[in-house]
């Protein structure tokens, strides 16, 4: 079981960009909890239209104002914008104030600033502190290198009855910061654990990938296309350890099967959470699998507010404010458990079709439903008989009818049991395997 506290202390201070060696230590100490397959892209190769950046590293960094040291990355490594190209010399305060980046709305946290693509240079500092740059001039120095380097994605499959395969993806890079992603990356090793640990032979093959945030998607997509055919499904991890309510984003299809299973097994937790549709939370990798020439329906979880709209993920969103002390076990095991009962479902998921004609004599064979018992099945019972002609699966049927997936399947499975119907695997949002499993 992993221990979410030591995870994050032990990584989260890794100076975690896209390809440096702050990154690479963190998937090291991963792939000693996890057998991962760790795939390398050398700086400059192309990947579809993208080229994968040189690896980055910085040494000193400061600004001086004479005997007074105002910046040192020594103090955070986010004092230095990621990527920033090397500056040494005087420079005037106009130069500097226009190479200085703030949070205003956030005065005592650091802002993470990145230029992956274009030359940069740049530090960044507290809002609150702009009052101490009074000087007319100032020592600045920015031991930046751009080296060829490789950037790294690790990969773990979980083969299962069917080559069918679901992804469970999260990013692993951003220095410094512990809910963007590293509580996704700790919900995602969490999962893999106990999928693994479970012994199980599964209906659906689990691939999981943690890479460098888009980047390390396209990369990856880009050496293994022939996955794009086999990865059904794609689940996104990011943000889940804050105090906020889980958040899933739909895929762009919006009613594909893991859209179903995962608003179902978020309704049936009891937990708050909110939907938005595709681009409405935040958008990350799940755009590279969702994305034009791949169309893989991916959804996403997190408990960001809805970005796309217009509103700030979460308060220390992408500053030095994004700490362990943002980030409670409570809500990262409850991420979890909606993981894997969303993955359950999946793997649980079947097509009920009639073997008998005419309206089910229901009482014959107790299965009649009492309204005293259970007054929302009593009502929809009727509904659920002329859903039984093999053209939708218990996914299908209980969100279509919002209802709770376990009554739903349970009743079912004692028509199963009396000969009344066929459970059959195989529809349009199953495996192709005939056989089933549990998680």
């Amino acid at each position: 079981m992993l221990n979410y506290q030591q995870f994050l202390d032990d990584l989260w201070f890794l100076r975690r960009d896209i390809v440096s060696d702050g990154y690479d230590q963190a998937l090291e100490a991963i792939a000693k909890r996890l057998p991962l397959q760790i795939d390398r892209y050398r700086s400059g190769q192309e990947a579809w239209t993208w080229i994968i950046p040189p690896k980055w590293s910085v040494g000193e960094a400061w600004i001086r104002d004479g005997s007074r040291t105002l910046v040192d990355v020594r103090d955070h490594p986010l004092h230095v914008m990621s990527y920033s190209t090397p500056i040494a010399g005087r420079i005037s305060r106009a130069e500097l104030l226009a190479h200085l980046h703030t949070r205003p709305d956030l005065p005592s946290a650091i802002p993470f600033e990145f230029s992956y693509y274009e030359p940069k240079w740049g530090f960044c500092v507290q809002h609150q502190r702009l009052d101490q740059f009074t000087a007319p001039e100032y020592e600045v120095l920015i031991e930046a290198r751009h080296e060829p380097g490789e950037l790294k994605t690790g990969t773990l499959l979980a083969p299962g009855q069917s080559d069918d395969e679901i992804l469970v993806m999260a990013h692993l890079c951003h220095p410094a910061m512990v809910n963007d992603d590293l509580a996704g990356v700790a919900v995602l090793v969490a999962v893999a654990e106990k999928l693994l640990a479970s012994g199980l032979r599964h209906r659906y093959s689990y691939r999981f990938l943690l890479m460098p945030e888009t980047i390390g998607s396209i990369a990856f997509l880009s050496r293994h296309p022939q996955l794009i055919e086999r990865i059904r499904y794609a689940v996104f991890l990011e943000m889940l350890g804050n105090n906020q309510p889980l958040s899933l984003q739909l895929s762009r299809q919006g009613d594909s099967a893991i859209d179903k299973a995962a608003r179902l097994a978020l309704t049936s937790s009891g937990l708050d959470f909110r939907t938005g549709g595709f681009h409405e939370v935040i958008g990350n990798d799940e755009k590279v699998f969702n994305g034009p020439g791949v169309n893989i329906p991916s959804i996403s979880l997190s408990r960001s507010n809805f970005f796309g709209r217009g509103e700030w993920p979460y308060p220390e969103y992408h500053s030095s404010a994004d700490t362990p002390a943002i980030v409670t076990r409570e809500r990262l095991e409850e991420a979890e458990q909606v993981v894997l009962r969303t993955l359950q479902l999946m793997e649980n998921a079947y097509t009920p079709v009639r073997k008998v004609r005419g309206p089910i004599f229901l009482s014959r064979y107790g299965l009649w439903v009492d309204w005293r018992a259970d007054r929302d099945l009593n009502r929809k019972q009727s509904v659920v008989l002329e859903s039984l002609e093999g053209e939708k699966d218990t996914l299908d049927i209980a969100a279509e009818l919002d209802l709770n997936i376990d009554v739903l399947t349970a009743w079912l499975d004692q028509f199963a049991r009396h000969g009344l119907i066929e459970k059959r695997q195989g529809n349009r949002h199953s495996p192709r395997s005939h056989q089933a499993a549990g998680i």
